[in-house]
């Protein structure tokens, strides 16, 4: 049977609990503390009732927010950088013409 959800100790005097150490479905006890191991969730380390999931509601949430949040911030720069490469793209003459001048320059320079 292969679950989401990691397995881990929730006593919380564990040296596994501690360090968050996320255990293979064969175990059923902590080989630290023999607790029986649990279905946890895989970032605030809540007992889950169900194990078809890694993250409790709250830490899955939370988790949704920020990739939405990531992906407008991508979005927003998406726009200016075409609106960037847009405006260089209209003055590709100017800037060539800049480009070469400044050329000009640093070879007299040398």
């Amino acid at each position: 049977m292969n679950t989401k959800a990691p397995k881990g100790c929730t006593n919380k005097e564990c040296n596994a609990y501690i360090k968050k150490i996320k255990f293979k479905e064969e175990y059923d006890y902590c080989p630290f503390c023999g607790s029986k191991l649990q279905y946890v969730c895989a970032d605030c380390w809540k007992v889950l009732e169900h194990n078809d999931e890694a993250y409790c509601e709250k830490c899955r949430t939370i988790r949704q927010k920020k990739k939405e949040d990531m992906i407008k911030k991508v979005d927003e720069h998406k726009k200016l950088i075409v609106g960037a490469v847009d405006v260089a793209w209209k003055h590709k003459e100017k800037i060539i013409d800049s480009g070469k001048k400044i050329a000009k320059v640093v070879v007299k320079m040398k």
